[in-house]
């Protein structure tokens, strides 16, 4: 379970981008797609790009990102991709859409409901490592879309560490079937 603590210990450590950290020049599409491999892919744990072209074309297409201006996208669009691309893995993207709505509503934009999203999605990481029990999940604010944010980034970080497990089981298995 080394390997398991040694993720863990980084998920704890791993740190999202703030909407000031992301940049203020407009991208083109395959820069996009570079800043989301840079800002994931320490956590990330399938095989593979993390967001391809043809992901972007269906959530513009189906209204999940604005529109790209003149084939650029701004830190709107890479904030958005970074959040549809956690919570893809754990909601329907009908669900992704509406929950979106409805926290950029809440948050009064963009900029402090992706801070907000950003914030529980590491808390929820943090809280996976067993070691660190002074961590709470909860918000004084009891709203639904609060809940809603708390429920989903913690399913999100719990269901990665099943699959880390899985993944670590699987190669155990694999190495004594060798022997």
């Amino acid at each position: 379970m080394d390997e398991l603590q040694e993720w863990l210990d980084n998920l704890e450590k791993f740190k999202l981008p703030r909407w000031n950290d992301l940049p203020e020049l407009d991208l083109y599409r395959d820069q996009l797609l570079t800043l989301i491999e840079k800002y994931l892919s320490p956590i990330w744990i399938e095989d593979g790009p993390i967001v391809t072209s043809s992901m972007v074309n269906n959530y513009v297409k189906n209204g999940l990102l604005p529109r790209p201006i003149k084939k650029r996208y701004t830190k709107d669009h890479l904030a958005y991709l970074i959040a549809i691309t956690f919570l893809k893995q754990v909601i329907s993207m009908n669900e992704i859409k509406s929950g979106l709505e409805v926290m950029t509503s809440l948050n009064g934009g963009i900029e402090k409901a992706f801070d907000f999203f950003c914030e529980k999605q590491e808390l929820a990481f943090r809280m996976l490592n067993y070691r660190n029990e002074k961590q709470k999940i909860s918000e004084d604010n009891s709203t639904s879309a609060y809940l809603m944010v708390e429920m989903v980034t913690l399913s999100f970080a719990t269901k990665w560490m099943t699959r880390k497990v899985l993944m670590i089981e699987n190669g155990a298995l694999e190495e004594e079937s060798k022997e």
